[in-house]
């Protein structure tokens, strides 16, 4: 029986009708709206993390970018040497006596800052700045209503720049390693044994002694007229120094060279030697163009205009970085009888070729008074605990003399007469110092070292009388 309408056979078949007509029609819309968009479909924006633009921000992404394209403009890294001669002495070259006043007490030298990791600006006067950290510190002297450096005031003034450049290093910065570590003072010392030379003895001293006076000859020092101390003249104007110092330097000079064509080196003259052992010599011309001056000349003019002056020579110490114009020490037509040159005071006190004792821990150094620096350094007297040391000058000149050679033995192997007659003396010195004073203990070391090493023979009398005795 029919009700006049068609009804579907199955109600799911006409659910699945209805979704096909609605997707056709989803898709005709959707394919309107492309048409009507030209085919483009517009993103739907998402949100972005916030993003700011500063100056600072730019100024720091130009300063990474420009460091990541030259790595090398990066600056070299500070200076910390403290065990180089080298980086020693191009601190000290750096001190002028014109902006850093001589006059400070030895403990406040420019050697003792130099030791400490300490150069010289000379921009500003008497101030100095660390090589490593940067910090600077001004050693500004007592004024002259405090007397100077030996008053109360000026004692202070010099303990508190201790404080700052010296062995509390307060002056460097909290993390500079100068104020942990500073240079030894056994640094500044002439190599060789007090010779100078690195390597050769002798030989190779008087083979450098022999280069820098000929040097200075053709220069025109060898007419210098010199001052020498009394310790020097009385070995060199003798008959038997005069034999000795030509005997040597002939030695080296009348030498067989390797070129059999080549002439004999001329022996230079005698002050142009003496100049040469006394560490004076010609500056190289990367010293001249490079090292500052340490003048102390009568003139006003600084060292680099005087170095415009060809016809001067200058004198140049290696150690101290004296230099010194010898225009005024020559003769001239003006001046035909000059002053004569002292080789000893034109160094600086500190200077190892004439402070016997540079180099060596003194204790009385901290309360010297700047007089004592004034004095001639051969002069000084060492506390009587400190060995007796002879300054560089003379260690270079006896040395080439040979008039203070070691003696030796006799063909038998026993000691002379005149060492057996010393080591006597000195053994009755040594007992009776000991007795006197009570030293049991020494006293029985003392013997032990004269009676030698235990031998132990068996079956002979007396084999065991040290020990016996000891």
């Amino acid at each position: 029986m029919s009700n006049g309408s068609e009804q579907p056979a199955n109600p799911t078949e006409a659910d699945s009708r209805l979704s096909k007509r609605k997707l056709s029609e989803a898709i005709s819309s959707l394919d309107a709206a492309l048409k009507s968009t030209g085919g483009r479909v517009k993103k739907r924006k998402t949100s972005s993390p916030h993003r700011t633009s500063t100056p600072a921000l730019e100024a720091i992404l130009a300063k990474s970018s420009s460091r990541a394209s030259t790595p090398s403009s990066a600056p070299p890294p500070p200076s910390y040497e403290p065990n180089s001669l080298p980086a020693l002495l191009s601190r000290l070259s750096t001190y002028r006596l014109t902006t850093f006043s001589p006059s400070k007490p030895p403990s406040l030298s420019s050697l003792a800052c130099a030791l400490h990791g300490w150069q010289h600006t000379p921009t500003t006067r008497e101030r100095v700045q660390c090589v490593t950290c940067g910090r600077g510190v001004v050693l500004l002297p007592p004024s002259s209503g405090d007397g100077g450096w030996t008053n109360p005031a000026g004692q202070k003034l010099r303990a508190e720049y201790e404080r700052l450049v010296l062995d509390d290093g307060k002056g460097h910065a909290e993390t500079c390693p100068w104020r942990l570590r500073p240079c030894a003072r056994s640094l500044y010392r002439l190599p060789g044994g007090g010779l100078g030379v690195q390597a050769g003895g002798r030989r190779g001293l008087i083979e450098d002694v022999v280069r820098e006076a000929q040097e200075m000859d053709e220069a025109g020092l060898g007419e210098l007229r010199l001052d020498l101390p009394n310790e020097a003249t009385s070995l060199v104007d003798s008959d038997d120094g005069k034999t000795r110092l030509a005997k040597a330097l002939s030695s080296i000079s009348a030498s067989p060279a390797s070129d059999a064509t080549a002439a004999p080196t001329a022996t230079p003259s005698t002050p142009a030697v003496l100049l040469s052992i006394f560490g004076w010599s010609l500056p190289s011309a990367q010293a001249q163009s490079t090292t500052p001056a340490l003048s102390r000349s009568n003139s006003t003019s600084s060292l680099s205009s005087l170095r415009s002056l060809s016809s001067s020579p200058i004198l140049h110490c290696s150690f101290c970085m004296r230099q010194v114009l010898a225009a005024s020490y020559l003769p001239a037509p003006s001046t035909p009888n000059p002053k004569p040159f002292n080789p000893v005071k034109q160094h600086q006190p500190f200077c190892p070729f004439v402070d016997p004792y540079a180099g060596h821990s003194i204790p009385h150094t901290r309360s010297a008074t700047p007089s004592s620096t004034r004095s001639a350094p051969s002069t000084r007297h060492a506390p009587p605990s400190t060995p007796q040391l002879k300054p560089g000058w003379q260690v270079r000149l006896e040395a080439i003399l040979q008039r203070h050679a070691p003696a030796h033995s006799d063909t038998s192997g026993s000691p002379t007469s005149g060492q057996a007659e010393g080591a006597e003396r000195g053994a009755e010195g040594m007992t009776a110092g000991l007795v006197g004073a009570g030293k049991t203990k020494e006293l029985l070391s003392y013997v032990r070292s004269l009676l030698g090493p235990k031998v132990r023979t068996s079956g002979v009398p007396g084999a065991s009388l040290p020990s016996q005795l000891l």
